[in-house]
C-alpha cells in the first residue's frame, strides 16, 4: 500500500504553506545576514548555522512547505517527522535553553521565528491539512531517522572542527558508548513525542 500524501490540497492549504515557507526562508536569510561580516561570508555563515539541529528543522520546514505551496505532494509520515522535530526544537529550547540564551536586536526576531513561529505554524498546518499516517510503526521509523542522520553529520563536523553543538555529542568528553546511550534515549524521545502528536492529530481530526 502506498503511503498517504498531501495531494489535492485546497487553495487555503497551499497559500498558508507558502506563507510558512516564506517566513522560514526569510528568517534563515536574515540570520545568515546577521552572522555575516567582514571575516565571514554569507556562504560560510550558512555553513556554520547547519551545525545546529534547529536550523535543520527550520530549513526542512521551509523546503517542504514551499513544495506543498507549489501543489506538490509530501508523504504523511515525513510531515509527521517534520512536526515532531519542530515540536522538540521548541520545547527543548524554551524548557531548557532559553534561560541561558539572551538574543538581542534582530537576533531576537529570528530566534522567535526559529523556535516558536515556524514550529507552531508548521505543526498547526500538519494538524489541519495533512492526512493521517497509514502505519504508525513506519512513521516512527521515519521520525527517528532525522535526528540520527543529524547525529552522524554533527559527529563528522565535530571531528573535523573540534566544535560540538550539543553536550551529548561531544566526543572530547564522552566515549562512544556514552554517545550511543544518549542517541538511544534521543531516538526514543522522538518516537514517544511523535506517537503522542499523531494520536492528538487523529483525535482532533475526528
Amino acid at each position: 500500500m502506498n503511503a498517504p500524501t498531501t495531494s489535492g490540497l485546497s487553495p487555503v492549504a497551499r497559500l498558508s504553506a507558502g506563507a510558512i515557507a516564506l517566513a522560514a526562508f526569510g528568517a534563515l536569510g536574515l540570520q545568515i545576514t546577521i552572522n555575516s561580516g567582514e571575516e565571514l561570508s554569507p556562504f560560510a555563515s550558512a555553513g556554520l548555522m547547519l551545525r545546529y539541529f534547529t536550523i535543520w528543522g527550520n530549513l526542512a520546514a521551509a523546503i517542504l512547505m514551499l513544495h506543498l505551496a507549489r501543489g506538490k505532494t509530501v508523504r504523511a509520515d515525513i510531515m509527521a517527522a517534520l512536526s515532531t522535530a519542530l515540536a522538540i526544537i521548541a520545547v527543548v529550547y524554551w524548557g531548557l535553553l532559553s534561560g541561558m540564551h539572551h538574543p538581542a536586536g534582530l537576533d531576537r526576531v529570528t530566534n522567535q521565528f526559529h523556535h516558536t513561529i515556524i514550529p507552531v505554524a508548521t505543526i498547526g498546518w500538519w494538524m489541519a491539512f495533512s492526512p493521517k499516517v497509514a502505519s504508525i510503526p513506519r512513521a516512527l521509523v521515519v521520525i527517528m531517522a532525522g535526528p540520527l542522520v543529524y547525529t552522524a553529520f554533527a559527529l563528522v563536523v565535530g571531528a573535523v572542527t573540534g566544535f560540538y553543538a550539543y553536550f551529548f555529542l561531544d566526543r572530547s568528553t564522552l566515549s562512544w558508548g556514552e554517545i550511543a546511550l544518549y542517541q538511544t534515549g534521543l531516538a526514543a524521545f522522538f518516537a514517544v513525542t511523535g506517537a503522542a502528536l499523531i494520536a492528538i492529530k487523529r483525535l482532533t481530526r475526528r
